[in-house]
């Protein structure tokens, strides 16, 4: 059941979820330093987890392992299965360091879970563009929500829906995966 596990850790591509990782840490560390932490970047850092999570499901070997009974979408549930609790130890870590200066903000993890998910039905329903398109509709959608500060309620609403609703964002995504699945 689990001979999955060890060739599938040796293949996936860890490396976008290191850099975040350190990137996050440095900025926790300044943060600490100064006594401010920096609120305005909780979406920048949760597009960033959630990019590397999805940087992280490129196959390597897809074309060596197109021959293969085990499907593509299988290899891609095998690395989903270990980098998503990387991807959340990583953002929880983040959140535990920013307790101590901002007790308020709690620990949301529901918007780094629907920008994962977003990520990963993007890259799923373009297969040659998938994870460039994955990571780039995460960081225009953060990006675009961040931007467009004085919108009215309609606009939003859709730009903000991974923060204030995340798990119908979540919900969405794991549909059009299915969705696409059945296709």
């Amino acid at each position: 059941m689990t001979a999955w596990l060890v060739p599938t850790a040796r293949a996936t591509v860890w490396q976008p979820t290191a850099v975040v990782a350190v990137f996050l840490g440095l900025v926790s560390a300044l943060a600490t330093h100064t006594g401010r932490w920096p609120i305005s970047l909780f979406g920048v850092a949760a597009a960033a987890v959630a990019a590397a999570v999805v940087l992280g499901l490129r196959d390597r070997a897809a074309n060596l392992l197109a021959a293969v009974p085990t499907s593509a979408e299988v290899r891609r549930n095998h690395r989903l299965t270990l980098l998503v609790p990387v991807g959340l130890t990583v953002w929880l870590a983040y959140l535990w360091a920013a307790q101590a200066l901002v007790p308020w903000l709690g620990w949301p993890v529901g918007p780094v879970v629907a920008l994962i998910w977003t990520g990963v039905a993007v890259a799923a329903s373009a297969p040659r563009a998938g994870l460039a398109l994955g990571v780039a509709v995460l960081l225009v959608w953060v990006a675009t929500a961040r931007a467009a500060g004085g919108l009215d309620d309609d606009a939003a609403f859709v730009l903000f829906a991974w923060h204030h609703h995340p798990w119908i964002v979540t919900l969405a995504a794991m549909a059009a995966l299915l969705i696409g699945r059945e296709r």
